[in-house]
């Protein structure tokens, strides 16, 4: 067996935002690993030279491949139905084996006859149905990892981050499925990636991909799930069509292609990506050394493993490729064994071994409806669904026509309360079952404002009815402290001094009813008040604000802050606040009337890097707007402490720090160039450092004045809207 080479080599497939095409990020990523390996280049090309050496052309036994497909959500619409996964593999199957639909569109002209050499892999993907450990599974792995399923990359495949671990890269071939991907600063939207086998990099090999490219239907509607079916392609071995080769410098050349290009000689060179469907599209003059077809043939714009939306088929060198490496590397033969399709169960028949369901939420308000799943395996027939304590009709009933016996009942649930939920599943021989004790939590009735909130109430933070404490890494989470606070003895606290590594915690409150508001006469202010220390003054943490109208089914982040605007101060040792001083307020303007409801919630977000303590104490939302006719007679000029506005320009948001020596209400207003008032906001700022967050969206570009009035001191500042 040929040795694995030592390097990574990622493919990354985009879609242009503009454009909407697709090109592929990995020269970045090349780049890179040329800079850090003299020997990348030449590693790489005896990689693909090995597996392109192979007998093209030889059959070989159909090949099963064992699948497990970790699904990373936020219990939104990412958390993708079996029925997807489902889908999701049988394109895969169908275009490997030559079943796609299309496949009667490969062109066979003179300029063109690609039809003749589409190849069939003969090979199918199945999902697994034993585990690592031998226990049954259905091949579908369910995180909840709001974190880690935005912005993904590689850290969703690690239990260590709150994500999925992969299972061993000898037995399964790993697919996660996020809600997007990270794009490392490039331009577009990356859909998915993929590693090389060659060098597999490990615990990171599979294929990341968006589940809105994950399939054909329900979330994937509008894709055709070819995705797939190219991060595939890089994943046992094949390169881009346009790519230049390890040994090249354009997707052009004369060379022979067994040793250039993509390494195959039945795809004809392509000297870039391009995204048309043109049938006369020939971007290269040049025949390279051994092609297929010995003359200058039109770009094979149908390859899979080209950009273009007409994509219907692999090659036969592309197929052999593959097919060689099941062979050749040795994590890839041991996969297809004989031994472990048996250890994997993926040719087992299907008996019913496990009771597992999952809802659409978990938290919600009174009177919500929580939609349940029956994610059971394999094959169950008949369902029974109990929940306890309660009566049904009095603190929750079935609706949407559903009953105790559906499969995926809908449930309404009226009382507040924690509640348990059971299903018991068979298939007329054995029956199995699953009980999540409290499962379902039910919010308390509405507060109303003016609302404060400052702990002061509480023996224990842990499942008090007011607050919902969220703390995926299973590590430090939100506690009660009890010896300091700011306007009391108590406030909420995360010890994240000497958690290792990234941590991500939230505190996240029942309903506030803003619904009493008029939305064309009055505002509503949010404030809080913090006490935080940076470990080093290289720490950057951050404090992220959420709110949501409709009872946390939705949230949009309201404020941010990280670095040295969080603080300037270092404590190198575990810390906590000593005096009032210590404690900085911040006031948010920027609640608007959007979410004037009564299923107004707020969430506290820390994400912590292994630096200080953070506290919270004293938060509030009161109502009113400033009266002009109080604030806009004669004042007298001063200075207020520490008065700064970032960023500045601005685009969005406007950030107005100053410090006061008592608390007092104090006026804020923006004024544009002739003087005449724009925006004003009443705060009840207190004494020490306010932080006052103004939305300035609805302001034209250009410059204004802001001006703090603290009683008839007043400080003016100029600041830029982008």
């Amino acid at each position: 067996m040929n040795k694995i080479l030592s390097l990574v080599a990622s493919f990354t497939l985009i879609i242009s935002a503009s454009a909407q095409n697709n090109w592929c990020g990995n020269d970045a990523i090349h780049n890179k690993l040329k800079a850090s390996n003299p020997t990348y280049m030449q590693q790489m090309h005896q990689g693909m030279s090995t597996a392109a050496s192979g007998a093209k052309n030889q059959l070989k036994a159909t090949l099963d491949v064992p699948v497990v497909v970790h699904i990373i959500h936020d219990n939104g619409i990412g958390n993708i139905s079996e029925e997807q996964v489902l889908n999701a593999l049988k394109v895969l199957n169908d275009d490997y084996n030559r079943n796609n639909f299309d496949a009667g569109s490969t062109r066979n002209t003179v300029n063109a006859p690609f039809s003749q050499i589409a190849g069939d892999m003969d090979v199918v993907f199945k999902l697994a149905k034993l585990d690592p450990n031998g226990n049954c599974t259905n091949g579908i792995v369910r995180v909840n990892a709001p974190d880690l399923t935005y912005n993904a990359g590689d850290d969703c495949k690690y239990s260590a981050n709150g994500g999925s671990d992969q299972w061993p890269m000898d037995k399964y071939l790993n697919i996660w499925v996020i809600n997007s991907i990270d794009n490392d600063g490039g331009a577009g939207i990356t859909l998915g990636y993929a590693y090389l086998p060659y060098w597999p990099n490990g615990t990171n090999y599979g294929i990341l991909i968006r589940h809105d490219y994950f399939g054909t239907i329900e979330t994937a509607a509008g894709s055709d799930g070819r995705t797939m079916t190219h991060e595939m392609g890089h994943l046992l071995g094949l390169q881009h069509i346009f790519d230049a080769g390890w040994n090249g410098s354009t997707g052009c050349h004369v060379d022979d292609c067994n040793q250039n290009g993509d390494y195959c000689c039945d795809t004809p060179p392509q000297e870039e990506p391009n995204w048309s469907c043109s049938q006369i599209w020939n971007s290269c003059n040049d025949v390279p050394t051994n092609d297929a077809f010995g003359f200058d043939t039109y770009d094979q714009i149908e390859n899979y493993m080209s950009y273009n939306a007409c994509q219907n088929m692999f090659s036969m060198d592309q197929v052999a490729i593959m097919q060689n490496n099941f062979v050749d590397i040795d994590f890839l033969a041991n996969m297809v064994s004989p031994a472990n399709i048996t250890a994997t169960g993926i040719n087992a028949a299907n008996t019913l071994c496990k009771a597992e369901f999952d809802a659409s939420k978990q938290v919600l308000c009174a009177n919500e409806i929580v939609q349940f799943t029956d994610l059971s395996f394999h094959a169950p027939l008949s369902w029974t669904w109990t929940v306890t304590p309660g009566g049904e009709g009095t603190d929750w009933m079935y609706v949407n026509a559903t009953t105790a016996a559906s499969s995926d009942p809908s449930i309404q649930f009226m009382t507040q309360g924690m509640y348990n939920v059971s299903l018991q599943v068979g298939d007329g021989v054995s029956n199995t079952s699953e009980i999540k004790s409290n499962f379902i939590t039910v919010l308390p009735s509405y507060a109303t404002i003016p609302y404060w909130e400052g702990f002061e109430s509480y023996s224990t933070l842990a499942n008090v009815p007011n607050w919902v404490i969220y703390n995926p890494e299973e590590n430090n989470a939100f506690t009660l402290e009890s010896t300091t606070g700011h306007s009391g003895t108590k406030c909420a606290r995360l010890t994240n001094f000497n958690q290792l590594g990234s941590n991500t915690d939230e505190l996240v409150s029942a309903p506030i009813d803003l619904s009493v508001l008029d939305p064309l006469t009055e505002t509503v202010t949010l404030s809080f008040r913090y006490a935080y220390r940076k470990r080093t003054a290289a720490t950057d943490e951050w404090l992220k604000v959420f709110i949501s109208g409709d009872c946390g089914t939705n949230w949009v982040q309201r404020k941010t802050l990280h670095g040295n605007q969080f603080s300037p101060d270092v404590a190198n040792t575990s810390w906590m606040p000593a005096s009032t001083a210590d404690w900085t307020t911040v006031h948010m303007t920027n609640v608007t009337s959007n979410y004037f409801s009564q299923d107004f919630r707020m969430k506290f977000r820390f994400e912590g890097n292994a630096g200080n303590n953070f506290f919270l104490d004293d938060i509030n939302l009161y109502q009113g707007a400033p009266s002009v006719e109080l604030v806009l007679g004669l004042a007298t000029e001063g200075e207020i402490n520490e008065f700064s506005l970032y960023p500045n320009p601005t685009e969005g948001e406007l950030n107005v720090r100053f410090a006061i020596g008592n608390a007092e209400e104090t006026f804020v207003f923006v004024r544009d160039l002739s003087g005449k008032v724009v925006a004003q906001h009443k705060i009840a700022a207190q004494a020490g450092s306010n932080v006052v967050i103004l939305n300035t969206d609805a302001l034209a570009t250009g410059m204004y004045m802001l001006s703090v009035q603290v009683g008839g001191i007043q400080s003016t500042q100029q600041f830029v809207v982008k």
